[in-house]
């Protein structure tokens, strides 16, 4: 599988060609050293071989980095003392850490939102749309990271049940820190660095509490991300087909909810 991930990356990542080490003139010495800089033209061409690459694939690479180095993980030392070896650090260092602060810091992006749109700091969507956005966003993170958790049946380390892969805290403070930054970063990227410092503190007190693997953090943190870019990414499709029709006519409205443990988004049909 690492071999399969190795080669997934070597296929994403293209080279610059002003990166590439020159080939030897032919009229050079053996003791020669040739040194190539840069130029103007190959730079301009190294940023049209990036800008080249797809948006969506861009996009999809750190959640497929985070979601594949969460698999090769699972269960085995790997890389940087991986999952298990992580484990004994903490338990040495930090055997007497216990927080219930996790079960708050993924929300801060919302509450943030929701100063903001108080404070008249206005978002890329209107307040109403960020609603919408959310609830996909809580609706496909939940709807993958539960749908994981029933399948793959991995023990907690502090053997408590076998719900840890993958972490629920963490994608879910990545989806909503992903979110936050669709809204925020384009204004400031200090918004987006607050977001994410909320998702990272999140996922490192899970693995401080001994409630979850390093695998089941880089995972959820990898489907977080994705959940929200898949939602950014459909919206505007979903948004143009239903403006066309009847919420022209406001006779469609969309809603998210939750309640009993669940959630998604109510339509509310008016009659003419």
């Amino acid at each position: 599988m690492r071999i399969k991930l190795l080669l997934s990356i070597l296929f994403l990542v293209q080279i610059p060609a002003w990166a590439q080490p020159a080939l030897p003139d032919s009229t050079s010495t053996p003791d020669s050293v040739q040194l190539v800089v840069p130029t103007d033209s190959s730079l301009v061409q190294a940023e049209d071989t990036r800008r080249r690459l797809h948006p969506t694939i861009r996009k999809a690479i750190i959640p497929v980095l985070l979601i594949g180095a969460g698999i090769t993980h699972m269960d085995d030392e790997g890389l940087f003392e991986g999952s298990r070896g992580l484990r004994r650090v903490v338990q040495r260092h930090y055997s007497g850490f216990e927080t219930t602060v996790d079960n708050y810091t993924y929300y801060a992006p919302l509450a943030m939102t929701i100063g903001l749109n108080v404070a008249g700091v206005k978002g890329e969507h209107h307040f109403a749309e960020q609603a919408i956005l959310l609830g996909m966003t809580y609706f496909l993170n939940k709807t993958i990271t539960n749908n994981l958790k029933s399948m793959l049946d991995v023990n907690r380390p502090d053997g408590s049940n076998n719900d840890a892969f993958p972490s629920g805290h963490s994608s879910a403070a990545f989806a909503y820190a992903t979110f936050f930054h669709k809204e925020y970063g384009q204004r400031s990227p200090w918004y987006s660095v607050a977001g994410y410092s909320f998702a990272v503190a999140t996922g490192a007190m899970r693995i401080l509490n001994d409630r979850h693997w390093l695998s089941d953090v880089l995972a959820g943190a990898g489907i977080g991300i994705l959940s929200a870019e898949a939602v950014y990414l459909v919206y505007p499709l979903v948004q143009e087909k239903i403006a066309k029709g009847y919420l022209k006519k406001k006779q469609i409205g969309l809603m998210p909810f939750y309640g009993g443990g669940a959630g998604g988004i109510a339509v509310m049909y008016r009659l003419p």
